[in-house]
């Protein structure tokens, strides 16, 4: 076990991983290994991807064992987007300190700024974050950014 996991994330993430065994044989394709790390609660960026799957496979086999898979996972966690950088993030966009986003504003600079969203994903996270809006539509910033951050990372 990772020394940066507790015994109960171990023990999630191997859960996990097992659903991705489909053969049962204690390995994974590398090319799961995204979107497990982002099952397993990590936001790596889109340019870490390649890092966190060399990580995970590091001979090239195109699979990876659980412990590969972990110390790629402890390296996405490392480099993940905490909360407080979501907030930075997320309040430089009020540039009059409101606290508020409209929500064209939001899906502009989602679509144009460092790992831009498809106009689709904007709108899903928009509409997802729009139970955080003020009675005139706005996105209330701080209130979204606790919505989209894992509850075990608040």
């Amino acid at each position: 076990m990772p020394p940066s996991f507790t015994e109960l994330q171990t023990a999630f993430f191997q859960k996990q991983f097992d659903a991705f065994d489909k053969d049962k044989i204690g390995r994974v394709q590398t090319s799961d290994v995204p979107f497990l790390v982002r099952v397993c609660g990590a936001t790596p960026l889109e340019a870490d991807l390649d890092i966190l799957m060399s990580t995970a496979d590091p001979d090239g086999r195109k699979t990876c064992s659980f412990d590969g898979f972990c110390a790629a996972l402890e390296l996405a966690f490392e480099r993940c987007v905490t909360a407080e950088d979501a907030k930075e993030a997320f309040l430089s966009f009020d540039a009059n300190h409101k606290g508020f986003i409209t929500p064209h504003e939001l899906r502009y600079f989602l679509t144009t700024l460092g790992d831009a969203l498809t106009v689709e994903e904007a709108n899903n996270f928009i509409n997802a974050v729009m139970s955080e809006a003020d009675s005139e539509g706005n996105i209330i910033l701080l209130d979204a950014v606790e919505k989209m951050t894992p509850e075990m990372y608040r």
